[in-house]
């Protein structure tokens, strides 16, 4: 149909001038892709997964009843909470500016008749709400037909944002387009449609994805190099390993990432800085983040078939917690902050499967008890905000901010466990087939209670960024603690002289 989305601008019409004639005009809108940048079926369908995973396995069936049904049986059972979609402001602006002049608005959408009034009643704009139901689902020629049966052939106007809009286009008197197209098609331009007003979406860029990626969450998967350092076994081959198993690891998590943020918009769009990622804002569509999240996993995972079969497992292991954290588990108190802890360590063991290196049973609980207390304090933070905010609980979380001196005390005690297993094992035998000197490392454990008890004593006073092990990361006293382990160790290794 002539120029495709991203044509040249030299192609776009000069704007038609406002006029009473045209004011007289009913101006039709589209909502998903175009009112919001999002589409709200999809948001649906993740919601509803989220909230009854099984419930994936019926969506073929009543798809195959047609994608009316589809987006009926979706609506039944989750409500989008048209309140917090990412509404394109500028095109709102538009809107209430025709509406104002007394211009007739009428929403005409494919999304479902529930959908479609919550978002009217919302923005109390429209006159007029024409939408999907059960037997029709209003979208290209049926959406055609309807405007044009009830306001005539050229007799509305229309703003539109994708290929399913060109039949209503062809009909419509002024076209106004919105999202990334940067003019009408050629097509329905000689067919006597006239170029209306171009509301512009997001640039397309690579940085969304990357920002989706959050490659500065990689640093975690640093873990996987523990169990080579701590038995002393580094040489090109582990190095290589190592490697692959961070970049697998890095790969799959970002996957993850992106299937999180799929099942968690709704929150996310209420948090100051998590409404800002991608996906959330409207700036990479639902069918590009799970693209996006499904190429990520295969890539990870055929990496790691590069290091080791055993190594694959783990990232299955992982993934399948991963998603069932995202979409059921998240909601679950304690048994969430159980669940990240066990994702930490399972990197610490899979860097091990990956090396040849044994990870001792000391490690394994040190790393079990480590990681629950972090996990509780990414809770902590998190109910400490929303209490500063004067919410009463954490939106898809299962806590609330009563349980706030429950989660500190829980999050204490497994740190000092770590530092107890720490002491434990720097005291055992097993430590002196290791370390020449390993007097060297008493002065180990005093440091870790220092670090994990001043972590908490800074949460407890609100100033954690909710991510201890990235605030470790960007923490001057927390280097300054590391180097001195480092040090310790060093010396522990130091041999003796006759």
């Amino acid at each position: 149909m002539g120029q495709s989305p991203g044509g040249d601008d030299e192609h776009i019409p000069v704007a038609v001038a406002d006029s009473q004639e045209i004011r007289e005009i009913p101006l039709a809108v589209d909502l998903d892709g175009t009112l919001v940048a999002t589409d709200t079926l999809f948001e649906g369908a993740m919601s509803l997964i989220r909230q009854s995973p099984a419930s994936i396995l019926l969506f073929p069936i009543w798809l195959g009843r047609g994608k009316a049904v589809l987006k009926t049986e979706i609506a039944k059972r989750f409500r989008v909470n048209a309140g917090n979609l990412p509404y394109r402001t500028d095109l709102l602006e538009y809107l209430r500016k025709e509406r104002t002049q007394g211009r007739m608005i009428v929403l005409a959408t494919a999304a479902h008749q529930s959908t479609a009034d919550s978002a009217a009643a919302h923005l109390n704009l429209f006159d007029e709400v024409l939408a999907s139901t059960e037997s029709v689902n209003l979208k290209g020629t049926r959406k055609r037909d309807e405007l044009v049966k009830r306001f005539g052939f050229r007799g509305f106007d229309y703003i539109g944002d994708s290929r399913a809009d060109i039949p209503v286009w062809e009909a419509c008197r002024i076209g106004h387009v919105a999202g990334q197209w940067k003019a009408l098609p050629d097509g329905i331009l000689a067919a006597g449609t006239q170029q209306g007003q171009i509301f512009a979406g997001h640039r397309s860029s690579l940085a969304p994805y990357i920002r989706a990626l959050r490659v500065y969450q990689w640093v975690k998967n640093v873990l996987v190099v523990a169990p080579a350092l701590l038995n002393h076994h580094v040489d090109g081959a582990v190095l290589k390993a190592l490697a692959i198993a961070f970049l697998s690891f890095s790969f799959v998590a970002s996957g993850t990432y992106i299937a999180n943020d799929l099942f968690d918009l709704d929150a996310d769009r209420r948090h100051p800085r998590k409404s800002k990622r991608p996906l959330a804002s409207g700036e990479l569509s639902i069918t590009q983040g799970i693209s996006l999240a499904v190429g990520l996993v295969v890539a990870g995972i055929l990496l790691g078939l590069m290091a080791n079969k055993l190594l694959v497992v783990c990232l299955g292991i992982y993934l399948v917690l991963t998603l069932l954290y995202s979409s059921f588990l998240k909601g679950k108190p304690i048994l969430d902050a159980v669940v990240l802890a066990m994702l930490y360590t399972l990197r610490v063991y899979s860097g091990g499967l990956a090396t040849g290196a044994y990870v001792s049973p000391w490690l394994f609980q040190f790393s079990v008890f480590l990681f629950l207390s972090l996990a509780f304090v990414k809770r902590y933070s998190e109910l400490r905000r929303l209490r500063y905010q004067r919410h009463r609980e954490a939106p898809g979380r299962g806590y609330r901010l009563q349980d706030l001196s429950i989660i500190s005390q829980a999050g204490i005690g497994s740190g000092m466990l770590a530092g107890l297993v720490l002491a434990l094992y720097v005291n055992g035998r097993e430590i002196e087939r290791l370390y020449p000197r390993p007097e060297m490392l008493w002065g180990v454990c005093p440091l870790f209670i220092y670090w994990i008890i001043r972590v908490w004593l800074i949460a407890h006073r609100g100033n954690m960024n909710e991510d201890p092990i990235l605030f470790a990361f960007h923490d001057r006293v927390s280097y300054i603690v590391g180097f001195l382990i480092v040090l310790a160790v060093l010396l522990g290794l130091t041999p003796h002289v006759n």
